[in-house]
């Protein structure tokens, strides 16, 4: 038996580094195997909780400075069987580039509707599998739906809300 246990030690099976039970070794041993560092009393957590000391601005400035909010220029818009998904749900008003990428199986095409005065906005024509077709677009303020057009695709959740202003 002391053989065994010195044969292993020679390999490699002693106790880990700083482990003085088998069950603290046993516990560092999983840990490391998950990619986990165990943490030691006294130190804080390795994961971004780190205590942080503010300090008081020793002088003030007179003079507020703001940034100028930037809006997006461009919004993406995917569309697969059943399913369209917006890169962003709001956008100011202006111009701006409207890319509809087909990712599904089926073709499929987008309209763009002024909910608050009926009017249609943009069409696309279909678009096969694969491809990406944009257009360049004015929007005012206000809410605008976007669908398919083809049958039966508005109704199973082909469309999304985007607001502009």
């Amino acid at each position: 038996m002391l053989l065994l246990a010195v044969a292993g030690f020679a390999l490699g099976a002693g106790p880990a580094a700083g482990a003085k039970h088998r069950k603290t070794r046993l516990i560092a041993t999983k840990a490391r195997a998950h990619g986990h560092v165990p943490q030691i009393k006294g130190r804080p957590p390795l994961v971004g909780t780190l205590s942080t000391t503010t300090t008081t601005p020793t002088t003030t400035d007179p003079t507020p400075t703001t940034s100028t909010p930037s809006c997006p220029t461009a919004l993406g818009v995917t569309e697969d069987e059943y399913h369209t998904y917006l890169s962003r749900s709001a956008l100011c008003p202006g111009s701006l580039t409207v890319q509809l990428r087909n990712t599904g199986e089926d073709p499929h095409n987008l309209t763009i509707l002024n909910l608050g005065t009926g009017d249609t906005v943009a069409t696309w024509d279909d678009a096969g599998p694969g491809d990406v077709v944009s257009k360049h677009v004015t929007l005012s303020a206000g809410t605008y739906r976007l669908f398919c057009t083809l049958p039966q695709h508005d109704e199973k959740g082909m469309h999304a809300v985007v607001t502009v202003g």
